[in-house]
């Protein structure tokens, strides 16, 4: 009896040897959710393609199946009509149950782990898979990554809610479901725990978090290629990097592929901001459009359908595509139709990854690279599969801000260790030229920009800094409503003024409570009633504030546990409550950032004593 109240005490304590515990646990679950996913989106794109449209649509050769010759004359109309079907059960699925779902996932994941404290609704894993299988089965241009890092950061969280821990270890352990998810359907154990701590960040790591992200990939890889067997996904028998004169040539590689990555990032947010959020149609047609025009472009061009691996591994082994030469000019066709479908897909409401995607346009302009090379240059240039390779690794680093993450992950998808030193180089030019642009939009610049790390900065400092010294009694308004201003008009102001969360002053000027958009969600009960719901129907939380007087420290802890982006300011004077303002999270940590080296500041530090950051 003894033994066992020891071995609950040791189970629910918070400390480094029970998180490691729980890795290895998470792993475990994340490697069986990856090889369900697997098998489910294997059954439905057989199913779609191979059945009902009758393509012989290659696999790479880790994921290579029996299934032999479609029977029967292709079906290529079917590829007009099987997008919509997906954008629309995928659209239903994400609008009616889990808005959060939509797009690629990572950036849900990303999101949890900033803005909402390591939390995820339990639901929002289960709906992203279902409208993931829609959407690449259809033949949408997405990849299956996204779902899967939902998927175990959603394990991740859920344990740590089930445990009740705090915060810090919340995001420990979805970190570590999403490094679990990666590394066993990718095969990458290594690349897989890289990618969950890197993508957090444009110019930083989840190093805290790296140690359980190792232990759930490994555990998450081992359980997942039990099954599906350890080969690699790509076979690889290119040459390997022996002439420094070729790191010219990856040089401009990186540069191809920097330019490419700008276009990417840009028509994939453009498309979804001035295209598909301004149609004047119901928000549930919307997917289902995305899906058409990805049907029309895959008539002509079925090869930048999907996920596009196994044309991949066609290039990679000097085999035509499809049948088709791999001339410069198909290559890049193929390249560009594939930025072009993929933010179709995705930016029209269509569920799926982005890194699967960036991998086969990355080969593809690898392959346009390498072989132009080899014609100028044919003794310089003897092989062409290493490019695309490179490219592979140098596109996604620079789309993603992920270097480290996207060239161990190449060299364990193909096995081509021994290209690393052009794939540090190109992942590098591709990182430093692609600095200011994104495809996750939820990325924050590092660990002074996220709540996650609140407990890094100087408390000394901070406690010693009201919020009226931090804004100088400057606060901002912009984002104040009144309570009778009506849903329609609120969200026309969200969209002029790119504020999400807004704060009510009733006519006296007293603070009326809080609103967030965000947490309303796309309801077509709310489209219906938006001219008739007033901005006191809709309010989250009314006593959430705080006061000129409040330090730094009560301000950033409130600002962990609140969800919003601003907070307001109320002052009390004879019984009477003014609101004065907000401050916003950004304001604080700019303050911090310009503050906390100045000599003042550090006189603060010296008086107060050294900080101490408080447990997860």
């Amino acid at each position: 009896m003894a033994d066992f109240r020891e071995l609950k005490r040791l189970l629910t304590s918070i400390n480094p040897r029970t998180i490691y515990l729980y890795s290895i646990v998470i792993g475990v679950l994340s490697g069986l959710g990856a090889l369900l996913f697997s098998e489910l989106l294997h059954l439905a794109t057989e199913t779609t393609m191979h059945s009902w449209a009758r393509l012989a649509v290659p696999l790479p050769h880790g994921e290579a199946s029996d299934l032999g010759a479609p029977s029967g004359p292709p079906r290529r109309w079917l590829l007009l009509l099987l997008p919509i079907a997906g954008g629309l059960i995928s659209g239903l699925l994400i609008k009616t149950f889990a808005p959060e779902a939509e797009g690629t996932g990572t950036d849900g994941y990303i999101d949890a782990f900033h803005n909402k404290a390591g939390s995820m609704r339990g639901r929002v894993p289960l709906v992203k898979s279902l409208a993931t299988l829609s959407t690449i089965a259809s033949g949408g241009s997405a990849g299956k990554e996204g779902p899967i890092a939902q998927i175990g950061a959603g394990i991740g969280s859920a344990l740590g809610r089930y445990l009740k821990m705090g915060a810090r270890a919340r995001r420990t352990l979805m970190v570590a479901g999403a490094a679990g998810g990666l590394g066993a359907i990718f095969r990458a154990p290594l690349g897989g725990a890289l990618t969950a701590v890197e993508v957090l960040y444009k110019e930083d790591l989840e190093t805290d978090a790296l140690t359980p992200a190792i232990l759930s990939s490994v555990t998450a890889y081992t359980i997942f290629c039990s099954v599906k067997g350890f080969d690699h996904v790509f076979a690889y028998s290119g040459e390997s990097f022996h002439s420094p004169v070729q790191l010219l040539f990856y040089a401009v590689l990186g540069l191809v592929c920097s330019a490419a990555g700008y276009l990417y990032v840009r028509f994939m947010h453009g498309s979804k901001r001035l295209f598909f959020d301004r149609l004047p149609i119901n928000k549930y047609l919307v997917p289902p459009l995305g899906g058409l025009l990805v049907g029309i472009i895959g008539f002509a061009y079925p090869q930048v359908m999907g996920q596009g691996f196994g044309y991949v591994q066609q290039l990679i082994l000097h085999r035509p595509i499809d049948g088709i030469e791999t001339t410069v000019g198909f290559l890049a066709t193929l390249a560009m139709l594939k930025i072009v479908t993929t933010s179709f897909t995705i930016s029209s409401g269509g569920s799926g990854g982005v890194f699967a995607p960036s991998l086969v346009i990355g080969a593809m302009l690898g392959g346009c690279v390498g072989t132009l090379s080899q014609q100028v240059f044919p003794e310089l240039v003897p092989d062409v599969t290493p490019f695309v390779v490179v490219g592979m690794g140098a596109f996604f680093a620079g789309v993603a801000n992920a270097p480290i993450a996207s060239l161990m992950m190449v060299c364990e998808l193909t096995g081509a260790y021994e290209l690393l030193p052009p794939l540090m180089v190109v992942a590098i030019i591709a990182l430093v030229t692609s600095r200011r642009w994104s495809i996750y939009t939820t990325q924050v610049d590092d660990k002074f920009s996220t709540r996650a790390h609140l407990w890094e900065m100087n408390p000394s400092f901070l406690k010693g800094v009201t919020i009226g010294d931090a804004m100088r009694g400057v606060y901002e308004r912009s984002a104040i409503i009144s309570p009778g201003l009506p849903l329609a008009a609120i969200r026309v102001l969200a969209r002029e003024s790119g504020e999400s969360d807004m704060i009510l002053q009733d006519e006296h000027g007293a603070l009326r409570g809080l609103v967030s958009l965000n947490d309303l969600g796309d309801h077509e009960d709310l489209d219906h009633l938006s001219e008739f719901l007033l901005a006191d129907d809709l309010i989250n939380r009314r006593n959430v504030f705080l006061s000129p007087g409040d330090n730094l420290v009560r301000a950033l802890e409130f600002f962990d546990e609140a969800e919003f982006d601003k907070l307001p300011i109320v002052e009390t004077a004879d019984r009477d409550e003014q609101l004065l303002g907000y401050v916003r999270y950004r304001d604080i940590i700019g303050f911090y950032q310009r503050e906390h080296d100045s000599p003042e500041a550090q006189q603060l530090i010296d008086a107060a004593g050294s900080p101490t950051a408080p447990g997860a």
